[in-house]
């Protein structure tokens, strides 16, 4: 079984924080859709995280609520929180695919 050291996961997390703001730039709505299509593909994997969110009451909360919240701000004229809400789903989806597939194989290890 192989295992990323410390160092090559914080690389590739910084690695995937970049990709997801460079595909998020642009409008509210492209970025809301983006979640959108993202938090499906984390459903599919069985890979959902709960998030911590001051948006949300500061309690954590599935990715689909944060969803409704960042559309919710979105009807309100709040584009710059809308964003960062469908940022932050964008990545927590993308990193719970990545934990997913990462432990595929985990399981005990006995000496």
């Amino acid at each position: 079984m192989k295992r990323l050291t410390p160092l090559a996961s914080w690389l590739a997390g910084a690695g995937m924080m970049l990709v997801i703001s460079a595909s998020q730039a642009g409008t509210a709505s492209e970025a809301i859709a983006q979640a959108e299509v993202d938090l499906a593909a984390a459903q599919q994997a069985r890979a959902v995280w709960r998030l911590l969110d001051p948006a949300t009451g500061g309690s954590a909360v599935p990715l689909s609520k944060l969803l409704k919240t960042a559309k919710a701000k979105l009807e309100a004229n709040e584009e710059s929180e809308a964003i960062r809400i469908a940022q932050r789903i964008s990545w927590a989806a993308h990193a719970g695919i990545a934990q997913s597939e990462a432990q595929k194989t985990a399981g005990p290890v006995y000496f």
